[in-house]
């Protein structure tokens, strides 16, 4: 018998004690400290049988021949190989242009170009000859997908004419959702969630979106268009992308944000760190802070937000499950669907990406609606499920991530790759526990 790899280890709730959490089984775990250093530290199993079954029913303790590790790989290959099935979840941009300006976007410096009819029609026709029949998710990104309503539509009445059957989510800045496109989404796009940035309020917002064109208030005009949509019962998800150098900001929007919006059961919020390399990463653990970025956050809205766009109202977990996963201790069996034949992009010229991330890059497109997928160097790094980096294979976190975002680690460096919750993960794992003793 041995530990488990996977076990993260802290000071307990009462003096003398130590916590453990499996990032491997997410089970939890409060040890007298004297039974903890006999047992993981001295290896002695004969005085306990009844903690040790215990502990190896929690998986805490594995066999000796276990490796935990050749399961994880096996995870992600099955996954990949589970998902190479007809797409079920397509994102589509009719155009990559946009009103507005963000400072942060992934997107800057990308070519603006609308999507032609020619160009829409052959989405279209591939989408019905490659889609899951049972499950069917098209989300309308950008740029600002409501700049072109119209091309969604001519997709749309495609789809519909040829017996299609899906669900839409819209990523938007918001400013477009007037009584017409809020019409035309409930009735003929399908939309059941729409996904909207507000990082700032009032001025500060409207300076960071540098809108190309307003009439009046910019911020109060999306806050009147998310009104708009809770009345017909559209789900919301706000989603505030923040600096943790700035966290405070975040914490007076959320606030807003609660006070004006947050007794409706169709809002929700969820907090997102910028990527840049001239922001430091969220995964650092903030030392010289006296609270964690996300601590502070979460310390100032405990029970409003979340970590990522995970919303616990809209899934039937138990509220255990729902608690880990509200603070991403949850394992997850792929670092990344991009990978997978089951997802793609598609941009306003009809390029397939990997990963929506890599939209404004052509040259990192795999294939097109006109001709099809290809297997290339981008698309083969995105469908690699082994680790490359030694860091990765020994890192306790390794469940919760699979190696990490493969956008971020090209783009940005492996260390923003990792988990969002890594440098904060002992406080939250404490958080969680005491949330879930309270049940």
């Amino acid at each position: 018998m041995k530990q488990s790899q996977f076990i993260i280890e802290q000071e307990g709730s009462t003096s003398g004690t130590v916590l453990l959490y499996s990032t491997f089984s997410t089970s939890m775990v409060e040890l007298e400290n004297t039974l903890y250093v006999d047992i993981f530290e001295n290896h002695n199993y004969i005085n306990y049988p009844d903690e040790v079954a215990a502990l190896y029913e929690m998986g805490f303790l594995i066999d000796d021949d276990y490796d935990e590790k050749r399961f994880l790989e096996d995870l992600r290959i099955k996954t990949l190989s589970a998902n190479n099935s007809s797409p079920s979840y397509y994102i589509i941009c009719p155009t990559t242009g946009c009103n507005a300006r963000c400072y942060y976007c992934f997107e800057k410096g990308a070519i603006q170009k609308r999507m032609s009819k020619k160009t829409a029609e052959a989405v279209a026709k591939y989408i019905v000859a490659n889609h899951d029949e049972d499950n069917l998710v098209i989300q309308w990104f950008g740029g600002e997908p409501l700049l072109e309503p119209n091309t969604i539509s001519y997709i749309v009445d495609f789809l519909h004419e040829n017996g299609v059957t899906f669900d839409s989510k819209i990523i938007t800045n918001g400013y477009l959702l007037t009584d017409e496109v809020v019409d035309l989404a409930v009735k003929k796009w399908n939309v059941r969630i729409i996904q909207i940035t507000i990082d700032a309020l009032n001025e500060e917002y409207n300076n960071i979106k540098n809108y190309v064109y307003s009439k009046g208030n910019p911020f109060e005009i999306v806050m009147g268009n998310i009104e708009r949509c809770l009345k017909r019962e559209i789900h919301i998800r706000i989603r505030i992308n923040f600096n943790p150098l700035e966290y405070e900001k975040t914490v007076e929007t959320v606030e807003y944000l609660k006070e004006r919006f947050g007794k409706n059961p169709y809002f929700f919020v969820y907090l997102a760190p910028i990527d840049s390399t001239d922001i430091p990463s969220i995964t650092q653990e903030f030392k010289q802070n006296k609270k964690h970025p996300l601590i502070e956050l979460l310390d100032a809205e405990k029970d409003f937000c979340s970590f990522g766009n995970y919303d616990s109202r809209m899934e039937k977990e138990s509220p255990h499950d729902a608690i880990l996963k509200k603070y991403y201790l949850t394992p997850i069996p792929t670092s990344c669907y991009g990978g997978c034949e089951s997802s793609l992009t598609i941009d306003s010229m009809g390029n397939i990406f990997n990963c929506h991330r890599l939209l404004g890059h052509e040259e990192y497109a795999s294939g097109n609606v006109f001709s099809g997928r290809i297997v290339n160097d981008i698309s083969s790094y995105y469908a690699n499920p082994y680790l490359k980096e030694e860091e990765c294979s020994m890192c306790h976190l390794l469940p919760l991530c699979q190696g990490g975002c493969k956008y971020r680690a090209f783009k940005y460096g492996k260390e923003h790759a990792c988990t969002t919750v890594k440098g904060a993960i002992k406080d939250l794992i404490k958080r969680a526990f005491e949330e879930i003793n309270e049940l």
